[in-house]
């Protein structure tokens, strides 16, 4: 089924991806990187980067197992001389990729085990396939796009406490004190030798 995903409702998965993204570092670029010789990248793409990993949003046309396979593999070589391209500058450091299919709708029933499929390979980049919420979902007020906080990068839980300035050390017991103390006065070695000879 062919419902083109146009530019009102990607503004709202960037909307979605715009605050999950800043949490983790990735910052939206605003000019694409040019690819030679790679194909061109249709209307709607985005890209977040940051030092350690990127993450790519890219327009599906279709919900059906063929066309969403299909511009897959048409991202994933677009993407792969992205994610290339930052490592050569990163001085030969890795840097993650994620690439997030943006359906028009829900995939079709009998493509589910083909959402799992491709969401499982981790070929040239993790694979990630969100669509926009329906009035039939009960949150669809405050989530207007599924699956966006199962993207692996971006999926973290809110943080139950905030970060501090000074270093708080986990309360810990009896035994796992005197271990740590012991660790702490004769080193890692000797205690394997202590612990080998008991």
């Amino acid at each position: 089924m062919t419902k083109p995903t146009g530019g009102a409702e990607l503004a709202t998965a960037y909307a979605a991806l715009d605050p999950l993204c800043a949490k983790v570092g990735l910052v939206r670029a605003t000019l694409l990187p040019q690819i030679d010789g790679a194909a061109a990248a249709p209307d709607g793409i985005a890209l977040w980067s940051s030092p350690y990993a990127q993450l790519l949003l890219w327009p599906c046309s279709a919900n059906d197992a063929a066309t969403f396979e299909t511009a897959a593999h048409t991202a994933q070589r677009w993407f792969d001389e992205v994610l290339i391209a930052g490592e050569r500058q990163a001085g030969g450091r890795p840097i993650d990729g994620y690439l997030v299919l943006a359906l028009p709708m829900m995939p079709e029933e009998e493509a589910r085990e083909d959402v799992r499929r491709l969401e499982l390979s981790a070929q040239v980049c993790r694979k990630h396939l969100i669509w926009p919420s329906t009035p039939d979902d009960p949150d669809h007020a405050t989530v207007p796009w599924r699956r966006v906080a199962d993207i692996t990068v971006v999926g973290l839980p809110e943080a139950e406490l905030l970060p501090g300035a000074e270093l708080q050390w986990p309360a810990i017991d009896a035994e796992a004190k005197a271990l740590w103390e012991e660790l702490d006065a004769i080193g890692v070695s000797a205690v394997l030798l202590n612990d080998g000879a008991a």
